[in-house]
Protein backbone atom coordinates (compact mmCIF):
# COMPACT_ATOMS: atom_id res chain seq x y z
CA UNK A 1 0.00 0.00 0.00
CA UNK A 2 2.92 2.42 0.90
CA UNK A 3 4.76 1.98 -2.30
CA UNK A 4 1.06 2.59 -4.51
CA UNK A 5 0.75 5.91 -2.50
CA UNK A 6 3.94 6.68 -3.79
CA UNK A 7 3.60 5.64 -7.25
CA UNK A 8 -0.07 7.56 -6.65
CA UNK A 9 1.93 11.05 -5.65
CA UNK A 10 4.53 10.74 -8.62
CA UNK A 11 1.08 9.98 -10.74
CA UNK A 12 -0.41 13.52 -9.30
CA UNK A 13 2.69 15.63 -10.06
CA UNK A 14 3.58 14.25 -13.47
CA UNK A 15 0.22 13.82 -15.20
CA UNK A 16 -0.73 17.59 -15.89
CA UNK A 17 2.36 16.80 -18.62
CA UNK A 18 0.23 14.01 -20.58
CA UNK A 19 -2.63 15.87 -20.54
CA UNK A 20 -4.45 18.97 -22.89
CA UNK A 21 -4.27 22.87 -21.74
CA UNK A 22 -7.40 22.25 -20.61
CA UNK A 23 -5.74 20.72 -17.15
CA UNK A 24 -3.72 22.53 -17.04
CA UNK A 25 -5.55 24.59 -13.67
CA UNK A 26 -6.95 21.16 -12.63
CA UNK A 27 -5.72 20.15 -9.00
CA UNK A 28 -4.81 16.79 -8.95
CA UNK A 29 -4.77 14.94 -5.45
CA UNK A 30 -3.65 11.90 -4.35
CA UNK A 31 -7.09 10.09 -1.66
CA UNK A 32 -7.25 7.09 0.29
CA UNK A 33 -10.81 5.45 -0.25
CA UNK A 34 -12.21 2.88 2.47
CA UNK A 35 -14.57 1.22 0.09
CA UNK A 36 -16.95 -2.25 1.24
CA UNK A 37 -15.89 -4.36 3.48
CA UNK A 38 -12.62 -3.00 4.20
CA UNK A 39 -10.73 -2.82 0.88
CA UNK A 40 -8.70 0.47 0.76
CA UNK A 41 -7.75 2.12 -2.66
CA UNK A 42 -5.59 4.79 -3.68
CA UNK A 43 -6.58 6.98 -6.44
CA UNK A 44 -5.71 10.05 -7.96
CA UNK A 45 -8.33 13.04 -7.41
CA UNK A 46 -9.12 15.02 -10.25
CA UNK A 47 -10.38 18.53 -9.69
CA UNK A 48 -11.50 20.57 -12.50
CA UNK A 49 -12.35 24.68 -12.40
CA UNK A 50 -16.01 24.95 -12.46
CA UNK A 51 -16.80 21.18 -11.90
CA UNK A 52 -19.17 20.01 -8.96
CA UNK A 53 -17.86 16.57 -9.22
CA UNK A 54 -14.39 15.09 -8.95
CA UNK A 55 -13.87 11.57 -10.68
CA UNK A 56 -10.94 9.62 -8.92
CA UNK A 57 -8.76 6.97 -11.03
CA UNK A 58 -7.70 4.40 -8.64
CA UNK A 59 -4.33 3.50 -9.70
CA UNK A 60 -3.78 -0.07 -8.19
CA UNK A 61 -4.13 -1.94 -11.90
CA UNK A 62 -1.74 0.77 -13.80
CA UNK A 63 1.12 0.56 -10.54
CA UNK A 64 0.73 -3.53 -11.25
CA UNK A 65 1.71 -2.67 -15.01
CA UNK A 66 4.66 -0.99 -13.72
CA UNK A 67 5.72 -3.55 -11.37
CA UNK A 68 5.26 -6.16 -14.52
CA UNK A 69 8.20 -3.90 -16.82
CA UNK A 70 5.24 -1.50 -18.52
CA UNK A 71 7.02 1.55 -19.56
CA UNK A 72 6.04 4.33 -17.10
CA UNK A 73 5.56 6.80 -20.02
CA UNK A 74 2.88 4.07 -21.71
CA UNK A 75 1.33 3.44 -18.50
CA UNK A 76 0.94 7.37 -17.74
CA UNK A 77 -0.85 8.11 -21.48
CA UNK A 78 -3.30 5.38 -20.44
CA UNK A 79 -4.04 7.22 -16.78
CA UNK A 80 -4.47 10.35 -18.63
CA UNK A 81 -6.91 8.71 -21.27
CA UNK A 82 -8.73 7.63 -18.21
CA UNK A 83 -8.47 10.54 -16.97
CA UNK A 84 -10.36 12.47 -20.00
CA UNK A 85 -12.88 9.95 -20.30
CA UNK A 86 -14.21 10.57 -16.94
CA UNK A 87 -14.00 14.36 -17.13
CA UNK A 88 -16.52 13.90 -20.40
CA UNK A 89 -18.93 11.29 -18.62
CA UNK A 90 -22.52 11.95 -18.66
CA UNK A 91 -22.82 11.89 -15.53
CA UNK A 92 -20.04 15.14 -15.04
CA UNK A 93 -23.12 16.85 -16.95
CA UNK A 94 -26.36 15.13 -15.47
CA UNK A 95 -27.82 18.39 -13.84
CA UNK A 96 -27.37 17.20 -10.63
CA UNK A 97 -26.50 19.27 -8.04
CA UNK A 98 -25.09 17.42 -4.76
CA UNK A 99 -26.16 20.67 -2.39
CA UNK A 100 -29.98 20.30 -4.06
CA UNK A 101 -31.94 17.59 -2.84
CA UNK A 102 -34.20 18.05 -5.21
CA UNK A 103 -31.99 17.56 -8.53
CA UNK A 104 -30.82 14.49 -7.09
CA UNK A 105 -33.69 12.65 -4.77
CA UNK A 106 -35.35 10.65 -8.06
CA UNK A 107 -31.86 8.42 -8.16
CA UNK A 108 -31.92 7.98 -5.09
CA UNK A 109 -31.21 3.97 -4.51
CA UNK A 110 -30.31 1.56 -1.61
CA UNK A 111 -27.96 -1.18 -1.60
CA UNK A 112 -26.69 -3.72 1.23
CA UNK A 113 -23.42 -4.27 3.01
CA UNK A 114 -22.26 -6.49 5.60
CA UNK A 115 -23.01 -4.53 8.90
CA UNK A 116 -19.39 -6.19 10.95
CA UNK A 117 -17.25 -5.68 7.84
CA UNK A 118 -18.01 -2.01 7.25
CA UNK A 119 -19.00 -1.05 11.08
CA UNK A 120 -16.37 2.01 11.13
CA UNK A 121 -17.89 3.31 7.57
CA UNK A 122 -21.31 3.19 8.75
CA UNK A 123 -20.76 5.45 11.29
CA UNK A 124 -20.43 8.03 8.98
CA UNK A 125 -23.90 7.43 6.94
CA UNK A 126 -27.21 7.10 7.50
CA UNK A 127 -28.51 3.01 7.33
CA UNK A 128 -31.17 0.63 8.40
CA UNK A 129 -29.70 -2.57 10.33
CA UNK A 130 -31.38 -5.71 8.52
CA UNK A 131 -29.81 -8.58 10.29
CA UNK A 132 -26.38 -8.71 10.26
CA UNK A 133 -26.34 -6.44 7.17
CA UNK A 134 -27.26 -2.74 6.73
CA UNK A 135 -28.65 -0.75 4.00
CA UNK A 136 -27.68 2.27 3.33
CA UNK A 137 -28.63 4.88 0.02
CA UNK A 138 -26.26 5.72 -2.60
CA UNK A 139 -27.08 8.45 -5.32
CA UNK A 140 -26.91 6.57 -8.78
CA UNK A 141 -25.79 8.93 -11.62
CA UNK A 142 -27.97 9.19 -14.78
CA UNK A 143 -25.78 7.20 -16.90
CA UNK A 144 -26.70 4.90 -19.82
CA UNK A 145 -24.89 1.12 -19.11
CA UNK A 146 -22.41 1.51 -22.31
CA UNK A 147 -20.94 4.38 -20.14
CA UNK A 148 -20.07 2.80 -17.29
CA UNK A 149 -21.34 3.29 -13.50
CA UNK A 150 -21.57 6.55 -11.45
CA UNK A 151 -22.61 6.41 -7.76
CA UNK A 152 -22.78 8.75 -4.72
CA UNK A 153 -22.78 7.25 -1.34
CA UNK A 154 -25.20 9.48 0.84
CA UNK A 155 -23.19 10.43 4.21
CA UNK A 156 -24.33 11.84 7.01
CA UNK A 157 -22.64 15.50 5.94
CA UNK A 158 -25.22 15.43 2.79
CA UNK A 159 -28.23 14.83 5.60
CA UNK A 160 -27.15 18.34 7.08
CA UNK A 161 -26.30 20.25 3.69
CA UNK A 162 -29.66 18.78 2.59
CA UNK A 163 -31.44 19.68 5.75
CA UNK A 164 -33.48 15.95 5.74
CA UNK A 165 -33.41 12.88 8.16
CA UNK A 166 -32.66 10.06 7.30
CA UNK A 167 -36.06 7.93 7.12
CA UNK A 168 -37.19 10.25 4.23
CA UNK A 169 -34.47 9.50 2.08
CA UNK A 170 -35.01 5.82 2.53
CA UNK A 171 -38.59 6.61 2.02
CA UNK A 172 -37.61 7.93 -1.20
CA UNK A 173 -35.32 5.58 -2.50
CA UNK A 174 -37.39 2.97 -2.24
CA UNK A 175 -40.31 4.94 -4.25
CA UNK A 176 -38.38 5.66 -7.13
CA UNK A 177 -38.35 3.09 -10.09
CA UNK A 178 -35.09 3.53 -12.34
CA UNK A 179 -33.83 0.49 -13.43
CA UNK A 180 -31.74 -0.33 -10.32
CA UNK A 181 -35.29 -0.34 -8.31
CA UNK A 182 -36.50 -2.94 -10.88
CA UNK A 183 -36.35 -6.48 -9.32
CA UNK A 184 -35.78 -9.27 -11.51
CA UNK A 185 -36.27 -13.02 -10.49
CA UNK A 186 -34.91 -15.46 -13.02
CA UNK A 187 -34.55 -19.61 -13.05
CA UNK A 188 -30.89 -20.27 -12.98
CA UNK A 189 -32.21 -23.01 -15.58
CA UNK A 190 -33.13 -21.17 -17.49
CA UNK A 191 -30.41 -17.73 -17.78
CA UNK A 192 -28.06 -20.73 -18.44
CA UNK A 193 -30.43 -21.95 -20.96
CA UNK A 194 -30.12 -18.41 -22.62
CA UNK A 195 -26.09 -18.00 -21.85
CA UNK A 196 -25.58 -20.65 -23.72
CA UNK A 197 -28.54 -20.24 -26.71
CA UNK A 198 -29.01 -17.26 -28.49
CA UNK A 199 -32.58 -18.09 -28.90
CA UNK A 200 -33.35 -18.95 -25.22
CA UNK A 201 -35.22 -16.33 -23.14
CA UNK A 202 -35.22 -15.78 -19.03
CA UNK A 203 -38.43 -14.71 -17.68
CA UNK A 204 -38.73 -12.58 -15.05
CA UNK A 205 -40.88 -14.28 -12.43
CA UNK A 206 -42.01 -12.15 -10.12
CA UNK A 207 -44.72 -10.97 -13.20
CA UNK A 208 -45.98 -14.88 -12.98
CA UNK A 209 -48.95 -16.11 -11.38
CA UNK A 210 -48.96 -17.24 -8.01
CA UNK A 211 -49.32 -20.42 -9.34
CA UNK A 212 -45.79 -20.66 -10.64
CA UNK A 213 -44.43 -21.95 -6.81
CA UNK A 214 -47.03 -25.03 -7.61
CA UNK A 215 -45.63 -26.14 -10.68
CA UNK A 216 -42.19 -25.11 -10.81
CA UNK A 217 -39.81 -27.74 -10.23
CA UNK A 218 -36.39 -25.70 -10.42
CA UNK A 219 -33.80 -25.61 -7.39
CA UNK A 220 -32.53 -22.05 -7.63
CA UNK A 221 -33.67 -18.67 -8.60
CA UNK A 222 -31.09 -15.63 -8.94
CA UNK A 223 -32.90 -12.03 -7.87
CA UNK A 224 -31.25 -8.96 -8.89
CA UNK A 225 -32.68 -5.58 -10.46
CA UNK A 226 -32.69 -4.53 -13.83
CA UNK A 227 -28.77 -3.19 -14.30
CA UNK A 228 -27.50 -6.32 -11.86
CA UNK A 229 -25.86 -3.60 -10.23
CA UNK A 230 -26.03 -3.49 -6.11
CA UNK A 231 -29.08 -5.87 -6.75
CA UNK A 232 -29.37 -7.76 -3.55
CA UNK A 233 -31.16 -5.28 -2.17
CA UNK A 234 -34.28 -6.15 -3.72
CA UNK A 235 -34.68 -8.23 -1.08
CA UNK A 236 -35.28 -5.13 1.25
CA UNK A 237 -38.68 -4.21 -0.75
CA UNK A 238 -41.88 -5.52 0.85
CA UNK A 239 -43.35 -5.92 -2.30
CA UNK A 240 -41.13 -8.56 -3.50
CA UNK A 241 -40.81 -10.49 -0.38
CA UNK A 242 -44.44 -10.72 -0.28
CA UNK A 243 -44.72 -12.04 -4.38
CA UNK A 244 -42.07 -14.35 -3.15
CA UNK A 245 -44.44 -15.38 -0.68
CA UNK A 246 -46.76 -16.26 -3.12
CA UNK A 247 -44.47 -17.88 -5.27
CA UNK A 248 -42.78 -19.83 -2.80
CA UNK A 249 -46.00 -20.87 -0.11
CA UNK A 250 -43.54 -23.69 1.33
CA UNK A 251 -40.98 -20.94 2.03
CA UNK A 252 -37.42 -20.40 0.92
CA UNK A 253 -33.88 -19.20 1.91
CA UNK A 254 -31.93 -16.79 0.57
CA UNK A 255 -28.15 -16.95 -0.65
CA UNK A 256 -25.89 -13.94 -0.44
CA UNK A 257 -24.53 -14.24 -3.89
CA UNK A 258 -22.55 -11.18 -4.12
CA UNK A 259 -23.97 -7.06 -3.12
CA UNK A 260 -25.31 -7.63 -6.50
CA UNK A 261 -27.60 -10.39 -6.25
CA UNK A 262 -29.05 -12.98 -4.14
CA UNK A 263 -30.38 -16.88 -5.06
CA UNK A 264 -33.54 -18.01 -3.64
CA UNK A 265 -33.97 -21.78 -2.96
CA UNK A 266 -37.26 -23.38 -2.23
CA UNK A 267 -37.81 -24.64 1.15
CA UNK A 268 -38.64 -28.08 0.30
CA UNK A 269 -36.89 -30.57 2.75
CA UNK A 270 -34.37 -31.10 0.58
CA UNK A 271 -31.45 -28.55 1.39
CA UNK A 272 -30.21 -27.43 4.65
CA UNK A 273 -29.46 -24.48 6.30
CA UNK A 274 -26.08 -26.06 7.40
CA UNK A 275 -25.54 -26.86 4.11
CA UNK A 276 -26.42 -24.18 2.34
CA UNK A 277 -23.65 -22.20 4.69
CA UNK A 278 -20.96 -24.39 3.55
CA UNK A 279 -21.87 -23.46 0.34
CA UNK A 280 -22.27 -19.70 0.73
CA UNK A 281 -19.04 -19.54 2.69
CA UNK A 282 -16.95 -21.27 -0.20
CA UNK A 283 -18.16 -19.34 -3.24
CA UNK A 284 -17.22 -16.64 -1.28
CA UNK A 285 -14.30 -17.56 -0.64
CA UNK A 286 -12.86 -18.41 -3.74
CA UNK A 287 -14.88 -16.98 -5.99
CA UNK A 288 -16.40 -13.59 -5.01
CA UNK A 289 -14.24 -10.71 -4.98
CA UNK A 290 -13.73 -9.55 -1.38
CA UNK A 291 -15.51 -5.79 -2.09
CA UNK A 292 -18.29 -7.94 -3.72
CA UNK A 293 -19.02 -10.35 -0.21
CA UNK A 294 -22.75 -9.51 1.31
CA UNK A 295 -22.22 -11.85 3.76
CA UNK A 296 -21.37 -15.87 4.71
CA UNK A 297 -25.04 -16.37 5.89
CA UNK A 298 -27.89 -18.13 5.03
CA UNK A 299 -31.80 -16.61 5.50
CA UNK A 300 -35.15 -17.40 5.52
CA UNK A 301 -38.34 -15.56 5.05
CA UNK A 302 -40.10 -15.24 8.78
CA UNK A 303 -44.30 -15.24 7.29
CA UNK A 304 -44.90 -13.47 10.82
CA UNK A 305 -42.98 -10.46 10.37
CA UNK A 306 -42.64 -10.69 6.68
CA UNK A 307 -39.31 -10.35 6.42
CA UNK A 308 -35.79 -12.11 6.28
CA UNK A 309 -34.09 -13.88 8.88
CA UNK A 310 -30.74 -15.67 9.94
CA UNK A 311 -30.70 -18.93 10.14
CA UNK A 312 -28.31 -20.37 12.99
CA UNK A 313 -27.73 -23.73 11.89
CA UNK A 314 -26.02 -21.48 8.77
CA UNK A 315 -23.62 -19.37 11.04
CA UNK A 316 -19.90 -20.33 11.49
CA UNK A 317 -18.35 -17.45 12.83
CA UNK A 318 -15.15 -18.56 12.68
CA UNK A 319 -15.02 -18.92 9.35
CA UNK A 320 -17.05 -16.07 8.16
CA UNK A 321 -15.25 -13.32 5.55
CA UNK A 322 -12.48 -14.55 5.91
CA UNK A 323 -9.76 -13.86 3.13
Amino acid sequence: MIAEKVFAEGVAKDIRNYLPPEYENADFQVVQKNKNNGVQLIGVQVNLPGKDLSPIIYVEQFFDEIRQGEPVERVMNRIASCIEKSSRAPFMNSGIDLTNYDSLKEHLAIKLVNTQANRKMLQEMPHENIEDLSAICYVDFPVDSGEGKATLEVRNQHLSIWNIDAKKIFQQARSNTQPVNTPILQSMNEIMLSIFNEEGHSTNLLNESVEFGLRSHDMLYALTNAEKQYGASMITQPEVLNKLEQLFPEGFYVLPSSVHEVLIVPDNGEMEPKMLGEMVREVNKNEVERQEVLSDRVYSYDKEKHQIRQEPDSIQKVKEMER
